[in-house]
């Protein structure tokens, strides 16, 4: 069984359910390492509170799971024999005979042989692959955005997170802080078998902090691309930043750790969006990561300052989507970021995303926790409150209320950045606006 075809299997295929007397897995992050050939594979299986899970393979592909086939997998992961796993689904599970039992259990086996084969290993995560039709109840978020800070501090959040059950983490590199402090942080996640990947412009780091980082077990290095010009590039990121960006993706593939282009979307670049991702794949750079800098359409202050008008957004999209599909080339969306007129193009470019997905989090250094989108409102510190108290907290209520009950607009194109709220509505756009100065970044 190919990957696609059993991807779509996990998602779809709920052939039998539980009794109330079964007892489900525990929800958590469960880590392995499995070996095929001499290649080595990490899979991470997420468990929620339903029952259901999400799977990471080589922190590449990711799947829902049904609640049979999160106990599948984890059995076939723990190499527990055929026969005892057999006995234990007809003991708990009803619906199903044993040979329909007996050909999903050879489809999962087929399915883990499959993603143990070497391939790419940039995480995609979003609401894309939600299952159709079927609502999720979720124990947290899959990925935290989180900011540098001092490593010890660091590494507190890092166990809270893996406490609750947050596989994925990257770090967002601030240039005020020494560079190879990143490495501790990288050396952190990967203590903890967390997923791990490094945002930053390329002229903040050295070749050799890359190098150390991808050692400590970096998994993926985002970098900010604006344009291949190196002109319109350096505009609003820095001084030599061009040439370090195109070195720092070229590093990655010497040391085959997978290079992500982060591509903020404003007035001086969106016309020429497909020139950029041809450019990108010529560079051998196949995964992006694109966030709008977006302004309400009567906003003529912020349209002037370089911000994309809202009625824009949904056309850039549909050119991103087409090209993707054109050229192999997989990408995320994060959530608008509304221009504050207050601060130049080049700081947003530079601050990028609040955080990328609508599956994620960001948290800063002190340990304050923010949703994707909306006003910037902190939800709750990890270092000082439960995860319950943040979790329930009304931003995230309304949050988890959009995973559940997704809804699609009649009047788009069926888009990835439509899929938890309306592009083209600032109230969906995380927002800071609000605050003096534009909020700390």
């Amino acid at each position: 069984m190919k990957w696609p075809e059993a991807k779509r299997w996990l998602k779809e295929h709920a052939w039998i359910q539980p009794p109330a007397s079964a007892a489900p897995l525990g929800p958590g992050v469960y880590h392995y390492q499995r070996l095929q050939s001499e290649w080595p594979t990490r899979f991470h299986l997420r468990v929620d509170p339903d029952g259901g899970g999400l799977l990471l393979a080589n922190a590449a592909e990711a799947a829902y799971l049904s609640p049979v086939g999160v106990e599948m997998v984890h059995q076939v992961l723990e190499d527990t024999p055929d026969e005892t796993i057999l006995d234990g689904l007809r003991q708990r599970y009803q619906g199903a005979s044993s040979a329909e039992m007996a050909a999903d259990l050879a489809g999962i086996h087929a399915m883990v042989a499959d993603l143990s084969e070497p391939g790419d290993n940039y995480p995609v995560t979003n609401l894309t692959d939600h299952p159709a039709g079927r609502g999720r109840v979720l124990a947290a978020p899959f990925r935290a955005d989180v900011v540098q800070g001092d490593p010890e501090t660091i590494r507190d959040l890092l166990n809270r997170l893996w406490e609750v059950g947050i596989p994925h983490t990257t770090f967002l590199a601030n240039p005020a802080r020494p560079p190879a402090e990143l490495v501790r942080l990288v050396e952190a996640a990967e203590d903890l078998g967390m997923i791990a990947g490094l945002r930053a412009l390329a002229s903040w780091l050295s070749p050799d902090v890359i190098r150390e980082a991808a050692l400590a077990g970096l998994d993926h290095l985002d970098v900010v691309w604006v344009a291949e010009d190196a002109s319109t590039h350096e505009a609003v990121t820095a001084p030599g930043d061009w040439e370090a960006a195109g070195a720092a993706f070229a590093q990655c593939h010497d040391l085959e750790l997978a290079p992500v282009a982060e591509v903020p979307l404003f007035a001086g670049n969106a016309s020429a969006i497909r020139d950029l991702m041809a450019a990108l794949a010529r560079r051998s750079v196949t995964n992006l990561s694109f966030y709008a800098l977006a302004c309400p359409n009567d906003d003529t202050t912020a349209q002037a300052a370089g911000a994309l008008p809202a009625r824009g957004v949904v056309s850039v999209a549909v050119a991103i989507t087409e090209a993707a599909e054109e050229g192999q080339t997989r990408y995320l969306w994060a959530p608008p970021v509304r221009f504050d007129p207050r601060r130049s193009l080049a700081d947003h470019v530079r601050a990028g995303p609040r955080a990328v997905g609508d599956v994620s989090v960001r948290v800063e250094a002190d340990g304050s926790v923010f949703p994707a989108r909306g006003p910037r409102q902190c939800t709750g510190n990890l270092l000082t409150q439960t995860w319950e108290e943040i979790w329930n907290h009304e931003c995230f209520a309304r949050y988890r209320g959009r995973l559940e009950q997704p809804e699609r607009c009649p009047d788009c194109p069926d888009l990835p950045l439509c899929r938890a709220d309306c592009p083209k509505d600032p109230r969906a756009w995380s927002d800071d606006t609000m605050l003096e100065g534009g909020g700390p970044r």
